[in-house]
């Protein structure tokens, strides 16, 4: 299932890429946010024109059972590694399952691209691909991650948007 998302901010394309992948910025999201009950930041490096991080997130749990199968909070929890490419607006991604067994049936990857919209507003857009390789219960389960995750991202998005605002009235 290929996906996109699209949100905006109050500030230019620089300034929200730059806070969106600050070192920490993590973990002042996660007490803004309802459907994500851990979030940290597990690496954070910057290199020449990029920056490179890993973060783990465990979302409150949505999926309690597949049919008969009782789904284990844990394994909704993921890693999101992404490298960020200042000079070029994008970062790529790939969220990666902590659970091995989950990591070999479920692969999420994609592209975030930063635009200018107007005079200080920028847009993000995520587009990526999420496939559960499970036979005929895959698709459904697609959907109904990718609904939850639609609910994530759009929470991230509103608390990244305050965080903004906020920074913007000390300014």
């Amino acid at each position: 299932m290929k996906y996109r998302f699209e949100h905006e901010f109050p500030c230019d394309r620089d300034t929200l890429m730059k806070i969106m992948f600050e070192k920490g910025v993590t973990e002042v999201l996660k007490p803004r946010m309802t459907h994500v009950q851990e979030a940290e930041t597990l690496s954070w490096a910057e290199e020449p024109g990029r920056i490179v991080r890993k973060v783990r997130y465990m979302p409150v749990p949505k999926i309690h059972s597949v049919g008969p199968k009782k789904v284990e909070p844990r394994w909704m929890e993921w890693v999101e590694e992404s490298r960020l490419d200042l000079a070029r607006g994008t970062a790529t991604y790939v969220n990666v399952p902590t659970t091995h067994k989950v990591a070999e049936l479920l692969k999420n990857h994609g592209e975030i691209q930063f635009e200018s919209a107007g005079p200080g507003r920028a847009r993000r857009v995520f587009t990526g691909e999420l496939k559960v390789l499970v036979f005929l219960l895959g698709a459904i389960a697609e959907r109904v991650i990718h609904s939850y995750a639609a609910e994530i991202v759009n929470e991230e998005a509103a608390a990244l948007a305050r965080l903004i605002q906020e920074r913007n009235a000390k300014a």
